[in-house]
């Protein structure tokens, strides 16, 4: 009997969910990306309660695809919302950093 056919399978398990974790995060990402590029004429305070909005209609969209008594669908919900909401923070934290103006300006370099 071979000895490393266990250790296969445990491979073959971390690859799996690997890849389902993929398949959970990555159409997070894509949306949170995707409502701050669309987005850009409301203001911040109107930003923030659409995106966590957003990212609940995100982890919703589980429901229709996995069925109800699933162990793992609650995980898959919850990836997908906390992708969403990370994508759109920070891609509303740097656009929020690049209309910033500085607020002193930057000092001349003396000539001595």
């Amino acid at each position: 009997m071979r000895s490393g056919g266990r250790y296969d399978m445990i491979i073959a398990l971390l690859v799996f969910l690997f890849l389902g974790l993929i398949v959970a995060v990555a159409p997070g990402l894509l949306v949170g990306y995707a409502f701050v590029a669309v987005s850009g004429k409301l203001s911040f305070m109107a930003r923030v309660p659409l995106l966590v909005a957003l990212a609940m209609g995100t982890a919703a969209l589980w429901l229709g695809l996995g069925e109800p008594a699933s162990v793992l669908l609650p995980l898959a919900m919850l990836v997908s919302f906390l992708a969403t909401l990370a994508s759109g923070a920070t891609f509303l934290g740097l656009e929020a950093r690049k209309r910033r103006a500085p607020r002193y300006p930057a000092p001349a370099w003396q000539s001595w």
